[in-house]
């Protein structure tokens, strides 16, 4: 059985030569237009899209990383914040003088209650008052942070405190109607 031009068909559903089929049969077969067509468009503003596009995914990349670092950094400060580091003595100094109660201490206005003032300031005679200090924000934040945990801590020992005084609810049994209802009946 020889090979004929009638026979000569490729299989089903496959596209390999088949534009060259559509040309050679002069049938064009629409395209799904993905994008606008560019047909008698400027050529050198084409060539500018192309190059436009591969520096946009450079940009892209830039983007990326930068995010990365940023996200890291991120993480890195959430780090500090959940553990934050030990405070200098001059500092725990400040605080046990100022005898306030924490919630006060929590108030924005941490910074002027934690300079404790001297008695040469108050203006003697012959000495000019020396410029009182701020602590620094990150110091600031330090405080504030050691000061919301042990808020924390006797929160949680004020609860454990109420559980253990409180005596344990004995266990009652289910009414038998409940379990009747679910098809469930207790020995009698």
């Amino acid at each position: 059985m020889g090979f004929s031009a009638e026979m000569d068909k490729s299989k089903n559903h496959t596209m390999h030569n088949q534009s060259q089929k559509w040309h050679r049969n002069v049938i064009k077969k629409p395209r799904s237009q993905r994008y606008e067509s560019l047909k008698g468009v400027n050529p050198k503003f084409l060539r500018n899209m192309h190059f436009v596009k591969k520096h946009n995914k450079k940009g892209l990349k830039k983007m990326q990383a930068n995010n990365a670092k940023s996200m890291s950094a991120c993480a890195r400060a959430i780090k500090a914040l959940i553990k934050p580091k030990e405070v200098s003595p001059r500092s725990q100094r400040a605080t046990a003088e100022s005898s306030v109660d924490l919630p006060t201490l929590l108030s924005p206005s941490l910074g002027n209650m934690l300079m404790p003032t001297s008695p040469r300031a108050s203006g003697s005679a012959g000495q000019s008052p020396r410029p009182r200090l701020r602590p620094s924000p990150r110091l600031r934040v330090q405080l504030q942070l050691q000061l919301q945990l042990q808020l924390r801590l006797l929160l949680q020992l004020r609860l454990l405190l109420q559980r253990v005084s409180r005596p344990p609810l004995p266990k009652v049994p289910r009414p038998p109607q409940r379990l009747h209802n679910r098809g469930l009946c207790l020995p009698t």
